[in-house]
């Protein structure tokens, strides 16, 4: 991947788990298996409230001598808060990285999205001197390092990013859109982000109840409008009822681009948000379960 399409990504900032219970730590509070991630190696994971929905989704890295967490920049001081508070007695250090930043390189590939067949629960990473590079499953790169060694921020290079993102179906979190949803409705089963072999976490519950019995009424959709969306804004149907919340979104030369997640039942239906009618609607990866609407 060339630099040229590589840009820093503003939207995300960067924890770092260290002590000697940090892998224990976090694997009780995400959903995924960082007991068993191996040095050297990242995983999807989210964390959850109680009541299943998803308060943030992380990039996780095990570096060996500390685990760090990548997340939505303005979730990063509520996610130290409150994951402090069922540290206890366990040998663990939470801090902010201000020195550390992510960036982004754009695959090149064009062809429609694709779910791998398995989902993906350790993700290709490699160490190029002091930068970490993850792959991810929509082959995407993301990297982290400090600030001095990743690519300079440019704005069509991280917005070219964010877009492919958003077309492949990879949401991102952040506190527009914090615990609005559950894990299945972010099509987090399929990127690999949920271990359901791995014992309990907050929400565990309730996630593996809506894999195991099929409940969630609500799916991950592709929308285009023609002025500009927002994050946290929600969808209506004619009637004014509530159907659906953008996740994400990006500036398009005509209007705008997001993931939004939506009742299965909408689709078809005429639908906006409060400034701005939907042009179309495209569920991604699955078919509207029987029964769903």
């Amino acid at each position: 991947m060339v630099e040229s399409q590589c840009s820093t990504l503003p939207f995300f900032g960067i924890i770092r788990v260290s002590g000697d219970d940090r892998a224990a730590f976090l694997h009780n509070q995400l959903s995924n298996d960082v007991n068993h991630l191996p040095i050297g190696s990242a995983c999807l994971a989210t964390y959850n409230s109680p009541k299943g929905r998803v308060l943030a989704n992380v990039l996780v890295l095990n570096r060996g001598h500390d685990i760090l967490l990548v997340t939505a920049a303005d979730l990063c001081d509520a996610l130290l808060k409150r994951l402090r508070l069922f540290v206890l007695r366990s040998q663990v250090v939470l801090e902010k990285m201000p020195d550390w930043a992510v960036a982004g390189c754009c695959s090149v590939d064009e062809t429609d999205p694709q779910i791998p067949g398995q989902a993906q629960h350790v993700l290709a990473t490699e160490q190029q001197q002091d930068v970490w590079c993850i792959t991810l499953p929509n082959g995407n790169i993301m990297m982290l390092g400090n600030t001095a060694s990743l690519p300079a921020y440019t704005e069509k290079n991280a917005l070219m990013w964010y877009c492919h993102q958003i077309q492949n179906g990879q949401p991102w979190i952040n506190a527009a859109s914090s615990e609005t949803c559950v894990a299945q409705m972010l099509n987090q089963h399929l990127l690999g982000a949920i271990h359901f072999k791995k014992g309990c976490y907050p929400g565990q519950e309730i996630i593996a109840r809506a894999q195991y019995r099929g409940q969630v009424k609500r799916g991950l959709v592709l929308v285009d409008a023609a002025g500009i969306l927002q994050d946290g804004e929600a969808i209506f149907n004619d009637q004014q009822e509530e159907v659906g919340i953008i996740i994400n979104q990006a500036p398009q030369a005509n209007g705008s681009l997001g993931l939004a997640v939506m009742k299965y039942g909408a689709i078809g239906l005429p639908l906006h948000t409060a400034s701005h009618v939907l042009l179309s609607c495209k569920f991604f990866f699955f078919n509207q379960p029987e029964g769903a609407a």
